[in-house]
């Protein structure tokens, strides 16, 4: 029998008690957006309006954001008019029906119009309403995979002449450089980046630390216990932690369920980490189930392992619950959870959904294991084509991702943006957020340089779904190179559907003008980290 090992705090129940099926999941669900609505449509966070409101009208140069200032400048002959947006729903609106709106009001004289509709929807309302043609949207809060679709068919309008206009070039200087190409498609730009996605690794110093589990470590390995570097030593460290703690700790716990957030991301990452590619460039027939996917596979079937029971039917919101309440070890997932772990997001009743961390102070920052972790999602801000109301569009959307308005944007505790300007990292005013927020700011930057994208070219999200289904079926049971198999198959479907001179097209646009289309193409590889 294991000894196990002692001398953490006490934790709680854990809703890794049951199982967590697709009612439990809506009923979560449920309950975020309810939380959401119970924040109230006029709350402000004082200190973070008054500093946008300063950066956006002061004539002192020490103060002022010209970015910002001159698009509140210009906007104003719009005064009076009603400006309409997508967002997705709950959390994500919140920034703009709670903050951004009023604030950009009070500023102009404009009232934003928010449309919130779930992520999946955004897709489909914008592309109804390119083909109605009524200008019922104005500006569009969408997804990067979505830029090519949305330029090829004209749907969002490529903003370069209104950059030039109201000289906002300088602001792209101070983006992330993963993150500035993504705006762009062939040579054009077509909204502003809004929301850096990037995930790293969140892991308790206190279980690292703990005296005795480092000995059995030791004793068991022959080397001292560290935070893993690569992915097999994860799974390795992940299960010892697990065979010594368990059921009070497990090594990790990610959220496993199809589609929340997508088993896809969890592949990507580690797949191009692995060495992998999609495609055959010249070809395009998938690849995924080659060696390097089935080695893929087996390591995430490790960390399954590793986990909780029931982990595979867990949402990404479960995840975060099992890791606040100090019921798992490591965890990689997206920049809120840094927030959430020291009860910063939790200052805000729209957060209700969530449990007070019980591991404030206990945790550290680090890329995850192998260094390329997934830039899962993410926002950028687009200008419908077919709005009657285009200039004022691009203006709150240059405003609203100035350095300064978005620097006080990702600070909210009730939204979920997140940092993604080297101003945004550098910012004394974070970093005085908590304790170690400086350490957090300095991991996603870092995270950013070694970071790998989620693929950019037509059909995305459908090659997406199909492996998202598939890695479902494996963690049921299926048989790991076989089910690949059947998903690279339908994969070669959609390249044949959607047409293969085309998406070679495509997947040579992403191989060679995104960075962070592979692990060698990251903006470390390439001589552009950002160093903090």
């Amino acid at each position: 029998m294991t000894e196990h090992i002692d001398g953490l705090d006490d934790e709680g129940a854990s809703v890794f008690d049951h199982r967590v099926g697709r009612k439990d999941f809506l009923f979560d669900s449920a309950k975020l957006l309810a939380a959401a609505a119970a924040a109230g449509p006029f709350f402000m966070a004082e200190e973070q309006a008054e500093a946008a409101i300063q950066a956006s009208t002061s004539s002192d140069a020490a103060i002022a954001d010209p970015i910002a200032k001159r698009a509140v400048d210009a906007a104003k002959q719009f005064s009076g008019a009603t400006l309409t947006k997508t967002n997705e729903s709950g959390l994500q609106a919140l920034d703009d029906k709670n903050f951004t709106g009023p604030l950009w009001e009070r500023l102009t004289g404009v009232k934003l119009r928010v449309i919130e509709k779930p992520f999946a929807e955004i897709y489909s309302t914008v592309i109804a309403e390119h083909i109605a043609r009524s200008g019922a949207i104005d500006s569009v809060d969408g997804s990067p995979v979505w830029v090519p679709d949305f330029a090829e068919r004209q749907v969002l309008a490529p903003i370069d002449s209104f950059i030039r206009k109201h000289r906002a070039q300088a602001t792209m200087n101070d983006y992330h450089p993963l993150f500035r190409p993504m705006m762009k498609y062939k040579g054009k730009q077509y909204g502003f980046f809004d929301d850096g996605d990037v995930w790293i690794l969140y892991y308790r110093k206190d279980v690292f630390n703990n005296a005795k589990l480092k000995n059995a470590y030791r004793a068991k390995y022959g080397r001292a216990l560290r935070v893993p570097r690569g992915w097999d030593e994860f799974s390795l460290v992940a299960q010892f932690i697990t065979d010594q703690m368990a059921p009070r700790v497990y090594g990790t716990g990610l959220g496993r369920t199809v589609g929340n957030p997508g088993n896809q991301f969890y592949f990507y990452q580690q797949f191009r980490s692995n060495g992998g590619e999609f495609f055959n460039p010249r070809t395009m027939k998938a690849l995924i189930n080659n060696a390097i996917g089935v080695r893929t596979m087996n390591q995430i079937l490790a960390q399954n392992k590793a986990s909780p029971p029931g982990v595979e039917k867990l949402d990404v919101v479960s995840a975060w619950v099992q890791w606040l309440e100090g019921k798992t070890a490591m965890i990689f997932s997206w920049p809120p959870t840094g927030r959430m772990s020291e009860n910063y997001a939790q200052r805000d009743k729209a957060f209700a959904f969530i449990p007070r961390s019980k591991i404030a102070g206990k945790v550290g920052y680090a890329v995850v294991p192998g260094q390329n972790g997934e830039h899962a999602g993410s926002f950028i801000k687009g200008v419908m084509a077919t709005s009657k109301q285009q200039e004022l569009a691009y203006l709150f959307n240059q405003w609203a991702t100035s350095p300064s308005v978005s620097l006080q944007r990702v600070q909210l505790p009730y939204t979920l943006r997140d940092p993604y300007r080297i101003s945004h990292y550098r910012s004394k005013q974070f970093a005085r957020r908590w304790p170690a927020a400086s350490q957090y700011l300095a991991k996603l930057a870092e995270g950013a340089n070694f970071s790998v994208l989620d693929p950019i070219y037509t059909g995305s999200q459908d090659y997406a779904n199909a492996l998202d289904r598939g890695m479902s079926k494996i963690y049921a049971g299926g048989n790991v190179q076989q089910t690949l198999n059947d998903v690279a198959k339908e994969w070669d479907t959609i390249t044949e559907r959607l047409g293969v001179d085309k998406q070679r097209a495509g997947y040579q646009n992403f191989l060679n003008n995104y960075l962070g289309s592979t692990k060698n193409n990251t903006p470390a590889r390439k001589g552009q980290a950002v160093k903090i």
